[in-house]
């Protein structure tokens, strides 16, 4: 085997009309000579790359398998629960009301939402028909990114059989990476897979009609056009980031085929213009457009970082992305990552300064390299390029391992091949089949902490000391456990490590206490102190109505509901939460009206009520509100808020929002119940 620098193209320099009419040539004279049966033959050589592939499959389908067992976790709840609006999907209006009334982006990803209606069509339902799709999706992605890779070796004149065995072991590691576990194993992201699966089809399209463009134009420019509307398209309606597919596309142009340019024909230019540099230009003209915003340095909505302060973090985290790839963990934190530190100057810390040194030399590298060393040039931009909406100057949680599902797919190609020109076969297959059993060991051990939840928290805590999510998590399974006292001792540490002010430890600490029947009324009037001057966080709504409930149904004996008040009065003080039109005003003047409901002020709450619903109509939150009203003896005011939600259907029903939680016909059984109650009172 004759060795070559790492990445660089192979083969003899030759005019491109000259290669394809000796191609021609060669093809005429194989069939004359019978050599077609030949080819034939070498077709069934491939048979053991076609059960490697299937081996690959049964271990990563093994490595998985614990962790189909698992239950939904966090956000699978928010986005899944919609199954169970309006009693199920069941009919059209159903099914359109579930697939657009998503809120997880700003397209509602609906794409995905019909995905899941192929495992589900109600709630709660089981979780293992979700996770057994995902690992499905998992598999049709590793094959995929094994035929877009066998491709772009090819095209760097890998002969057909290096290709495919180079391929393989490539998309082997990806599989049986644990890195990907908690995309796989948590339903929700179903949404990264599917911008993956259509990303990759877009491309390995792409590149078929590319191979056409010196034979037949308008198939090729067909192809290729299909491949960027259609494929983007799709992936953008799975998840957002599957708008980036041009500029991934670009990434080959740039490295792969430029490194060819002497046999490759070149891409008319205003196609490309039109394909691959106008949406290009929009994506980081957008992204540039919030680099100099007006409120970059401003904190926003709930987030304790500003614009600035996430841009400036994110080349720590990227590069303890890439640490997670090339140095494997048995288990990562998973789902909880608010534990990650904000850079608040770029020697503050100092890691901050060093990552952006380090990412700009990889980027420059790649970019200075590309035609001599192309396939390390793409790996590095092709992760980058995968990267630009969620890692940069978009108002989203500082780390997610899920953002690499996609980015890192080429990351061991390059050294793969270094190992294949550098290794004997004997000691490279001993190499990779190490590499690749250590991979399925850890994705085995990570899925099987996956297959139970409090394993999942436990470990995850254990992991993250600092992170108020996971610790919190862990303090109510012990509790549930009725391990009431490691419960306060878990709680209690965290607050000692986190800080006393963190919202999720003090109202699930409060609780606790309340339950054991220990808080004391200076315990509560110490957490008002500390919560109330705070921007509100919507994804709290259930602490804090927990928290109301408990004080209302006395299980705190000494301390008053009235104590809570303040709360919400002052918190309103906070411009950020007085926004009339803003969720946290909403959800704000909903917990100050359960609160008044509770103390017997029927007339506060109805004023808190309909502000609530003023700031947000909807006909959902209308119906709870009108329950609790009729709950607590106020059967005319709880009519009052239903005819609310009457109207708010009607212009829900009319397309404005299809996420509807009520039907017309809830509403008027509900209205009928009610009235019989006024009139039986009456009588």
């Amino acid at each position: 085997m004759t060795n070559r620098n790492l990445c660089e193209p192979v083969g003899i320099e030759t005019n491109s009309g000259r290669a394809r009419m000796m191609a021609n040539n060669i093809k005429e004279i194989s069939t004359d000579m019978g050599i077609a049966e030949q080819d034939k033959q070498g077709e069934a050589r491939l048979s053991p790359t076609a059960i490697a592939w299937g081996i690959v499959f049964l271990v990563t389908i093994l490595a998985y398998w614990p962790g189909l067992q698992g239950p939904f976790v966090l956000d699978d709840f928010s986005s899944l629960g919609a199954l169970g609006n309006l009693g199920g999907v069941r009919d059209w209006d159903t099914f359109k009301a579930f697939v657009f009334g998503g809120t997880a982006g700003p397209t509602g990803r609906p794409l995905t939402l019909v995905s899941f209606l192929l495992d589900g069509n109600n709630w709660p339902t089981d979780p293992w028909p979700f996770k057994r799709t995902n690992l499905v999706i998992h598999l049709l992605n590793g094959a995929l990114l094994g035929i877009l890779t066998r491709q772009i070796l090819q095209l760097l004149d890998f002969d057909r059989e290096s290709a495919a065995r180079l391929a393989l072991v490539s998309a082997a590691a990806w599989l049986l990476h644990p890195f990907l576990v908690s995309t796989t194993l948590y339903a929700v992201q179903r949404m990264a897979q599917l911008a993956m699966l259509f990303s990759i089809g877009g491309m390995v399209v792409y590149l078929y009609g590319r191979s056409l463009l010196g034979t037949n134009k308008t198939k090729a420019y067909l192809f290729m056009t299909v491949s960027l509307g259609v494929f983007t398209v799709l992936a953008t309606l799975s998840k957002e980031n599957g708008v980036l597919l041009p500029i991934l596309i670009g990434v080959v142009e740039i490295t792969i085929f430029a490194s060819r340019s002497d046999r490759q024909p070149s891409l008319d230019r205003r196609w490309l213009a039109v394909f691959l540099g106008l949406p290009s230009m929009f994506i980081v003209g957008f992204l540039g457009y919030r680099f100099f915003s007006v409120d970059f340095l401003e904190t926003h909505g709930f987030r304790d970082f500003s614009l600035y302060e996430r841009l400036l973090t994110q080349p720590r985290v990227v590069a303890d992305y890439l640490q997670n790839w090339f140095l494997p963990k048995l288990y990562t934190t998973g789902v909880f990552q608010d534990h990650v530190m904000k850079s608040t100057g770029l020697f503050v810390p100092v890691s901050t300064a060093v990552g952006a040194l380090f990412h700009i030399g990889l980027i420059v590298l790649a970019f200075v390299k590309r035609r001599q060393l192309p396939l390390l040039a793409f790996a590095i931009l092709f992760f980058y390029a995968n990267h630009l909406l969620e890692s940069t100057t978009l108002n989203l949680e500082l780390y997610f391992e899920h953002r690499n599902y996609m980015a890192a797919g080429f990351l061991f190609l390059p050294l793969i091949v270094l190992l294949r020109d550098k290794l004997s076969r004997q000691m490279g297959l001993l190499v990779v089949g190490a590499l690749l059993l250590v991979l399925a060991g850890f994705t085995r051990f990570s899925a099987t902490v996956w297959s139970s939840y409090n394993e999942m928290i436990a470990a995850s805590a254990q992991k993250a000391p600092t992170s108020a999510r996971a610790q919190t998590e862990l303090a109510v399974v012990l509790f549930n456990a009725g391990q009431h006292e490691q419960s306060l001792q878990v709680l209690d540490h965290a607050v000692k490590v986190i800080g006393n002010d963190n919202p999720l430890l003090l109202l699930n600490r409060l609780v606790i206490r309340c339950n054991l029947r220990v808080l004391q009324p200076h315990e509560l009037d110490a957490a008002v102190m500390i919560l109330s001057p705070k921007i509100y966080d919507p994804r709290y709504l259930k602490h804090y109505a927990g928290l109301s409930q408990a004080l209302s149904e006395g299980r705190c004996p000494g301390v008053e509901l009235e104590q809570l008040r303040p709360l919400f009065t002052d918190m309103l003080q906070n411009p950020a939460n007085s926004q009339p039109d803003s969720p946290a005003f909403s959800h704000i003047k909903y917990l100050a009206g359960s609160v008044d409901l509770q103390v017997g002020n029927i007339d506060a709450a109805m004023r808190q009520f309909l502000a609530s619903l003023e700031a947000k109509p909807d006909a959902g939150s209308a119906m709870t509100m009108a329950a609790m009203v009729a709950t607590a003896g106020h059967p005319e005011e709880a009519l009052l808020l239903s005819g609310r939600a009457l109207e708010y259907l009607d212009v829900e029903s009319r397309g404005v929002r299809l996420g509807l939680k009520v039907t017309e016909k809830d509403i008027l059984e509900f209205r009928a119940i009610v009235t019989a109650e006024i009139q039986g009172t009456a009588e």
